[in-house]
């Protein structure tokens, strides 16, 4: 039985891993995971052509609402990867989807946002303004590569006003080729200080996305896959499916060891290429003793036996798979 079915059982006690249900959907992260910026990552193209081999659906589901689902997947396609737009689920979607179901079609909605939000909302048949006098009924909020002053200004206005705050994703920072840049997470934190209000999330952490991607899927037991634990791996671990981190993007095996129970991952992959061995259960090599050393170490700390610090003291964990410890 694995960590995360041991953590995510159903109410009789079952789980997907012990009832013999094969993994038979693999949800994406994008950046960190699949690409850098405009370049893809090593063996990333590799392990998703193998499961496109094997019939195993896939969904890239991202917390980005600047691209529309069409322009996702043309980028990941550009990466060697065939994809579609069905195949992408974006923060975006979920976002206007949850607003046209809580307020109705032609709802008045203030964007702060780009294309990805703005034609997301008008699909879902909600009615976009930027007029505080409009008297919106939500702020919907999502990056805006060209936010300025008298943006976050206005947002404030009406969310003091009394409108609803929704926002895509809280992350703090992207990764880039050239290193960390401001993510929508760091301008919900900045009018959140203004506005002493918390906006409703809909992007990951929260469950909603890989709930929307494994439902138009049907999948019995999708595996999350990510490279962020406070996010990719939290979110999977709220859905109650199993997750895997891969090494590639922001976090490491260390990060991994000093997680929350809300935010340990189910395996480790150094890159997509590890998708074959896991899902077909073939010798998984260093990657399985690490998760065994996790295993070990997180039940020992949640017993109040160690601590994380004592345990890399030990030198048995390197930050990835590897290196040397």
């Amino acid at each position: 039985m694995t960590l995360a079915a041991e953590q995510n059982h159903s109410a009789d006690g079952a789980t997907p891993e012990a009832s013999g249900v094969p993994i038979d959907c693999v949800l994406f992260d994008l950046d960190g995971v699949v690409y850098h910026g405009s370049h893809a990552i090593d063996g990333a193209a590799d392990g998703i052509n193998w499961l496109h081999s094997q019939s195993i659906p896939v969904n890239y589901v991202t917390n980005n609402a600047t691209r529309t689902p069409e322009a996702t997947a043309e980028k990941i396609t550009g990466m060697g990867v065939d994809a579609s737009a069905d195949e992408v689920t974006t923060s975006a979607q979920v976002l206007a989807e949850r607003l046209a179901e809580r307020f109705g079609p032609g709802a008045r909605v203030h964007l702060l946002g780009t294309t990805g939000l703005r034609t997301a909302l008008d699909d879902a048949g909600l009615e976009i303004t930027d007029s505080p006098e409009a008297n919106p009924v939500a702020v919907a909020q999502g990056l805006d590569p060209e936010i300025d002053y008298a943006k976050i200004v206005r947002t404030c206005d009406i969310i003091r006003s009394g409108a609803e705050w929704w926002a895509s994703n809280p992350d703090y920072s992207l990764l880039t080729e050239t290193g960390k840049v401001p993510g929508n997470g760091a301008f919900v934190d900045l009018i959140s200080r203004l506005t002493d209000t918390t906006p409703v999330i809909v992007g990951k952490p929260a469950p909603h996305m890989m709930d929307f991607a494994a439902g138009r899927l049907g999948a019995r037991r999708p595996l999350m896959v990510g490279d962020r634990l406070n996010t990719d791996i939290e979110g999977g671990c709220a859905a109650g499916i199993d997750t895997a981190l891969v090494l590639t993007g922001i976090h490491d095996i260390h990060d991994a060891l000093r997680a929350g129970t809300e935010s340990r991952p189910t395996y480790i992959l150094p890159n997509l290429c590890g998708l074959e061995a896991l899902i077909t259960g073939t010798d998984r090599g260093e990657s399985a003793r690490i998760e065994a050393e996790l295993r070990r170490a997180w039940a020992a700390i949640d017993a109040g036996e160690t601590d994380a610090e004592a345990v890399l003291a030990e030198g048995h964990l390197p930050h990835r798979i590897g290196e040397n410890s």
